[in-house]
C-alpha cells in the first residue's frame, strides 16, 4: 500500500515540516526536579526524529511554578532551563525533524501536595479527579499569566526550537477559563463567550509578540469536553475564528478534561480516529493547518484520514511510543514490520499512574532507556530452545534470533499466543491479537524455527541438544483450597474462554480481578444473566483506570451483578456459599459456576530440568505471575543475556 499523502510536506507559517506525521506531547517525567529536559528526554525524543518522524511536539511545559502538574516534567519559567531545551532541539534537527514546545499551566488540574500550595484556577472550584480547592486567580494574577506564557514562548525561541503549541485542551487552565464548566467568574474574565475567551486570546497575543510574525503558533484544544455543562463542538467551532484573527497557526485537536479522561487517552474500547470527525468540522470553519490526535494506531488509517482531507496531519501518540521507526517503514511499505499499539494503556498514561509516576510500553521495554537498550548482535552462536508461545517465548525467541542465535521455538498448543491469546477474546479487546501476529511475524523474519502440537519433555529437549534453554511455560489457573472448587461441574474462566465448555444461563464467576470481569463481558454478551462475587472490596483492581472505566461501565449496562467483599467458603454445582461483613450469604440458583481467582506458574518442566542442561533460563509467568508487560521486559533482558 502506497502512503503518498502522508508523506508530502506541509507549512505551518513559514515553518516546512516534511511529513504529515507528529509525536504529540505525551508527558513521560523523563526531566529532573529543577524543569530541565534530561538526557533521558532527549534520547527518547531523538529516537522518533531518527524513525522519520515530522513534528515532535515537546510534553506539557510549565510556563510558571504553580503550573505543574508532573514532578518531573519540563519547565520554562527561567532562562536557566533554556540550555537543555537548546540541546534537545539541536538533536531533532540532526535528523531533519521539527521541534515544537507545548506551553502549559495546569490550573486546577494539579495536587497541593506537589505545588506546596494551592493551585489557582479562574475559579474556586475543585477539579472532581484533582479535589484539592484552587485558589480564584485575581486579575493581577492573570496579567502576570499572560507575561509568563509570553516569557516561556521567548525562552522557546532562544532555544532555537520550530514552533509553540499552547495547551489550550484537556482541562488546563486555559481550557478551564473558556469552559462554563469551570468558570463561573462573573467580571471581564467570565460569564458570556467573550469574557471566557479573553485570556486566552491575551495569551496568543502575548506569545505572538514575543516570538515574532513568522514563528508557528499551534493551539491544542478539546473539541468537546465530554462533560455535563461542557464545551461541545459546536462551541469549538465558534471560538476557532476568534484565536486564528489573535494569532493561532494550526489547531491541535483533541477532546476530554480529567474527569473525562478514559476519551483524552482512548482504550481499545473506543473507536479509532475518535476525533476525526470533531478535526474535520474544526477544518471547514478556518483556514490553518488542523492536526488531529485520538487513538490513530497505524499508518493505513492515517493515510485515510489525510487523504480525504479530513485532517491535514496526523498525531499518532502512542503508536509513535511502540514504534520510533512507524513513519521510515510505512514509507519504505514494510506495514508489516511496525511494531503495533494495542491501546491497552497498561504502561503509557497507567505508567504516570503507577509507582515509577514515568512512561513506558508493554509492546517495547525500550521505551525511556533508549540509549542503554540495544539489541546487539552475539559474539557465541548458539542454539537455543525456548518452551511455550505466548508473548514472553515469542519476545525471547525473536530477540534471540536478531542476535544471531539458532533459535528453535516449542508450542505445545495448536496456535501461539498462550493466555494472552486469550485476553483478546472478551468484548472490545480483539486489538491485543495484533501483537501476536507481530511476535509471530517477527520470529519467522528473523528466522526462529517453530513448531506447534509438540509436547516438551526432558527427553525431548535432550534430543534438540541446546546450548541453553528458555522456559516460557506461562501458568495454570489456581482452584482455591475451599470445599467443592475442585468439582468436575465447576469451570475454569479459561476454559470458558476458548470454547472448552458451554455454560448455562445463569452463570456465577468466583473472582472479581479483569480475567473474572472480563470473562463476565463475553458472556453477557452472550445473553447470559451473569453475577461476579469477588472477596476484595472492589472489582477489576488490576486494570487499568482507562480501560476499566469501560469494563465496568458494559458490566452495568448488561445488568452483570457485582458484588464486592464477599468470602466464597464452598462452592457447590449451583452456587457458591460466602461470608460477606461477617455473616454468611448464600449464592445459589445458577446453572454454571465459573472460577477466576488467578493463576501459579506452570515450572514443572523448569524443575525436572534443573541441573540436566547447560544453560536454563525461566521467564514470564513461569518465573512468576504478572502482566504481559512484566513477561515481554523479562524475556527481552534474559535474550540479551544469553
Amino acid at each position: 500500500m502506497k502512503l503518498s499523502a502522508l508523506f508530502k510536506p506541509i507549512a505551518i507559517n513559514q515553518v516546512t515540516v516534511k511529513n504529515r506525521l507528529v509525536v504529540p506531547p505525551m508527558v513521560t517525567n523523563y526531566g529532573d526536579e529543577n524543569g530541565n529536559v534530561t538526557d533521558r528526554t532527549i534520547a527518547y525524543l531523538e529516537e522518533r526524529a531518527k524513525g522519520g518522524w515530522g513534528l515532535i511536539i515537546l510534553e506539557a511545559t510549565a510556563v510558571s511554578p504553580e503550573g505543574r502538574g508532573f514532578p518531573k516534567q519540563p519547565c520554562l519559567f527561567s532562562d536557566s532551563q533554556i540550555p537543555a531545551l537548546q540541546r534537545l532541539a539541536q538533536a531533532i534537527h540532526r535528523h531533519g525533524a521539527k521541534l515544537a514546545v507545548q506551553l502549559y499551566h495546569a490550573g486546577r488540574q494539579t495536587y497541593a501536595a506537589l505545588l506546596g500550595g494551592p493551585p489557582v484556577a479562574p475559579s474556586g472550584l475543585p477539579c472532581p479527579v484533582c479535589r484539592d480547592i484552587p485558589q480564584e486567580l485575581q486579575p493581577h494574577d492573570i496579567e502576570r499569566l499572560v507575561h509568563d506564557f509570553g516569557e516561556a514562548a521567548r525562552r522557546s525561541r532562544e532555544a532555537g526550537v520550530d514552533a509553540v503549541e499552547i495547551h489550550g485542551a484537556h482541562g488546563y487552565l486555559i481550557n478551564q477559563f473558556v469552559s462554563p464548566y469551570s468558570n463561573r467568574r462573573t467580571d471581564g474574565y467570565g460569564g458570556t463567550m467573550s469574557g471566557r475567551l479573553r485570556f486566552p486570546l491575551m495569551v496568543i497575543k502575548a506569545v505572538r509578540r514575543a516570538v515574532g510574525a513568522d514563528f508557528p503558533i499551534i493551539y491544542r484544544l478539546s473539541a468537546r469536553e465530554r462533560v455535563p455543562g461542557g464545551l461541545e463542538i459546536e462551541d469549538t467551532l465558534s471560538i476557532a475564528p476568534y484565536l486564528v484573527e489573535a494569532g493561532v497557526d494550526a489547531f491541535h485537536v483533541s477532546t476530554g478534561v480529567y474527569e473525562s479522561m478514559p476519551y483524552i487517552v482512548p482504550p481499545f474500547s473506543l473507536p479509532e480516529g475518535l476525533n476525526v470527525a470533531d478535526a474535520s468540522r474544526l477544518k471547514a470553519t478556518v483556514e490553518v493547518p488542523v492536526i488531529v490526535a485520538g487513538r490513530i494506531p497505524d499508518p493505513a488509517f492515517a493515510e485515510q484520514v489525510v487523504a480525504s482531507g479530513r485532517s491535514d496531519m496526523v498525531a499518532m501518540g502512542r503508536a509513535s511510543i511502540v514504534d520510533p521507526y512507524l513513519p521510515l517503514k510505512a514509507a519504505a511499505g514494510d506495514l508489516e514490520d511496525i511494531r503495533p499499539c494495542i491501546s491497552c494503556n497498561q504502561k503509557c498514561i497507567g505508567g504516570l499512574n503507577g509507582a515509577e509516576m514515568t512512561c513506558s510500553c508493554v509492546v517495547n521495554p525500550a521505551v525511556g532507556r533508549e540509549r542503554e537498550w540495544r539489541i546487539e548482535k552475539t559474539r557465541t552462536r548458539k542454539r537455543v530452545l525456548v518452551v511455550g508461545g505466548g508473548p514472553a517465548g515469542l519476545e525471547a525467541a525473536r530477540v534471540l534470533a536478531e542476535r544471531g542465535h539458532q533459535v528453535v521455538l516449542v508450542e505445545k498448543t495448536e496456535r501461539f499466543g498462550g493466555q494472552f491469546g486469550l485476553a483478546a477474546l472478551p468484548p472490545e479487546k480483539q486489538p491485543l491479537a495484533k501483537l501476536i501476529a507481530w511476535q509471530v511475524r517477527a520470529c519467522q523474519k528473523a528466522g526462529v524455527n517453530m513448531r506447534i502440537g509438540q509436547k516438551v519433555d526432558v527427553d525431548y529437549v535432550k534430543s534438540v541438544e541446546p546450548d541453553a534453554v528458555v522456559i516460557a511455560t506461562g501458568a495454570t489457573p489456581i482452584i482455591p483450597p475451599v470445599p467443592g472448587a475442585d468439582s468436575p461441574y465447576v469451570h475454569q474462566a479459561h476454559s470458558v474462554l476458548k470454547g472448552e465448555v458451554k455454560t448455562g444461563e445463569t452463570v456465577l464467576i468466583i473472582g472479581g480481578g479483569s480475567v473474572g470481569c472480563e470473562t463476565a463481558d463475553y458472556l453477557s454478551q452472550m445473553g447470559k444473566k451473569v453475577t461476579i462475587v469477588e472477596m476484595l472490596d472492589e472489582l477489576a483492581r488490576d486494570v487499568e483506570q482507562t480501560v476499566k472505566y469501560f469494563l465496568i461501565k458494559r458490566l452495568k449496562e448488561k445488568g452483570v451483578v457485582m458484588i464486592t467483599g464477599a468470602t466464597v467458603t464452598e462452592v457447590r454445582p449451583d452456587g457458591a456459599m460466602a461470608v460477606k461483613n461477617g455473616r454468611p450469604e448464600a449464592f445459589l440458583g445458577f446453572d454454571s459456576v465459573v472460577l477466576a481467582v488467578g493463576v501459579k506458574s506452570d515450572d514443572d518442566l523448569a524443575r525436572q530440568l534443573d541441573g540436566a542442561v547447560t544453560e536454563l533460563h525461566v521467564i514470564g509467568d513461569a518465573r512468576k505471575p504478572g502482566k504481559v508487560d512484566d513477561a515481554i521486559l523479562d524475556a527481552e533482558k534474559v535474550a540479551m543475556s544469553i
